[in-house]
């Protein structure tokens, strides 16, 4: 005995090629949607004037990074306070051996220059404050693990930094002074510290307190 519904052959077989004409016009109205370039969300970004202003402004951001420097200001710590203990030729011993170590941690076009008081000096081409705060780390290890016959072997070398970045306009002075003023907040803080100074201007520019409920009785 059959059971279910019995459909002709020939009314199958039209059936089928139904489904499969209908199924395929589907799938290609979906595949034209797709590639429908009014539905591309970066159609307009990888039009060709588009594109060459991104690849323009791109380079031109390149450009003011390797224009723009850096400046590290530093003190290093046994040089600044204890040299004046030393002969001459001890001190300049201990200078060019700390200079030594400073330039390993340093790029070929980087410029280095320490005085007799241990003051450093450093000039970091194409470099922002981040990347100058990360030299400046870097250079405070490298010191640390030196070890001078001078200092004895319990001796750590320590030193201090300030860095400041160029900003655009600004002249070279103003940008050392900056750096000189981050040294200062990084060696009142004690040894062994690296200030930006972004961090010290901005304190700076921050408002003043609100006053207290006691002052403002008081006033």
């Amino acid at each position: 005995m059959a059971s279910g519904i019995q459909v002709p052959l020939e009314a199958a077989v039209l059936l089928c090629l139904c489904g499969a004409v209908v199924g395929g016009w589907l799938s290609n109205l979906r595949a034209g949607r797709r590639f429908d370039p009014r539905r591309n969300p970066l159609r307009d970004l990888l039009r060709h004037d588009n594109l060459g202003t991104a690849v323009d402004l791109a380079l031109h951001r390149n450009a003011r990074r390797q224009a723009s420097s850096a400046v590290l200001q530093g003190r290093i710590d046994v040089l600044a306070t204890g040299e004046n203990r030393w002969s001459p030729d001890t001190a300049e011993a201990v200078r060019a051996h700390v200079l030594a170590v400073m330039r390993v941690g340093l790029r070929r076009q980087d410029r280095v220059a320490m005085n007799e008081g241990g003051h450093v000096s450093i000039l970091v081409p194409g470099a922002d404050e981040g990347a100058a705060v990360r030299v400046a780390e870097r250079l405070g290890r490298g010191l640390g693990q030196l070890r001078l016959p001078q200092l004895g072997s319990d001796v750590r070398l320590t030193a201090s930094f300030g860095v400041a970045a160029e900003r655009f306009g600004e002249s070279g002075e103003g940008l050392e002074r900056r750096a000189r003023r981050a040294l200062d907040a990084a060696v009142a803080r004690g040894s062994d510290h690296v200030v930006p100074a972004s961090e010290i201007e901005e304190i700076r520019l921050l408002p003043p307190p609100a006053p207290t409920t006691a002052s403002a009785s008081a006033a």
